[in-house]
């Protein structure tokens, strides 16, 4: 479950954040001002080489102490974004989206909020802030980009970042099988006996879309599935008898 943060929550997860990273951080703050806390952390996720990819406002400048930091860290990739509003901190575990600045002033005196999410137990909503976390990559380019002249004005040139996101942090984490059961029994999810895609728990539709598109060619009831349509673990089932004899005991007897 989503938790609330007030101010002294949001810079205490923001530090969680680093701390436990180990396949990839994203720094999202339209304005940077690193607190001695904030520098001691990023390098030391720096020196285990976790990639750490950092967003600010493209019509901010950060303190060039701050940004020098930033540009020797090895792992580090620093981008400008044009009107990026969003804060975000996310990295292969958890996240925040909050109203904080990565910034010195709004850690110490103002009043912020957000809110901490866990890619295990908010999945759709961690798949999404990634979606939106990609795009704004996308739309930025790095801090270093090639800088040309246009009716008299310096503008940088829009390029792709070098790096994508990691493919591991798109993968929803496996469930086991206590987690599943919940989630049938609960919050109304259930599995395609054949391919063991999510669906809505139905014993009398069992099937996913597509699958059911496959089996209702021969309309065989007994026809031997793989999943249970109750747990989604490997079980032999059927269109008949679609959970596993577990399921079957501990929930429809």
């Amino acid at each position: 479950m989503a938790d609330f943060l007030d101010a002294l929550g949001v810079s205490a997860a923001f530090i969680e954040i680093i701390k436990n990273a180990e396949e990839q951080i994203f720094i999202i703050s339209p304005y940077i001002s690193l607190t001695p806390h904030n520098k001691k952390y990023l390098q030391s996720i720096d020196d285990k080489k976790v990639p750490i990819d950092i967003v600010y406002r493209s019509d901010t400048t950060p303190n060039p102490e701050d940004l020098a930091f930033l540009k020797q860290l090895q792992s580090a990739r620093i981008y400008k974004c044009d009107d990026l509003h969003a804060k975000c901190y996310i990295n292969e575990q958890f996240g925040v989206i909050t109203s904080m600045n990565l910034y010195e002033h709004s850690q110490s005196n103002n009043w912020e909020m957000g809110v901490r999410f866990s890619r295990e137990t908010d999945p759709g909503l961690y798949a999404q802030t990634l979606e939106e976390v990609d795009r704004i990559l996308q739309a930025s380019s790095p801090e270093n980009g090639n800088r040309t002249k246009a009716a008299n004005q310096r503008t940088y040139e829009p390029r792709k970042p070098a790096r994508t996101i990691s493919p591991k942090l798109k993968v929803p984490p496996k469930k086991g099988l206590f987690e599943k059961v919940v989630d049938s029994v609960l919050g109304e999810v259930a599995y395609c006996i054949r391919c063991g895609k999510t669906i809505e728990y139905n014993p009398e539709k069992p099937y996913c879309p597509k699958c059911f598109a496959s089996w209702s060619r021969f309309n065989n009831p007994d026809y031997k599935e793989k999943v249970c349509h109750m747990c989604g673990t490997k079980h032999a089932t059927t269109k008949n008898r679609p959970v596993c004899y577990d399921c079957y005991k501990t929930y429809y007897r």
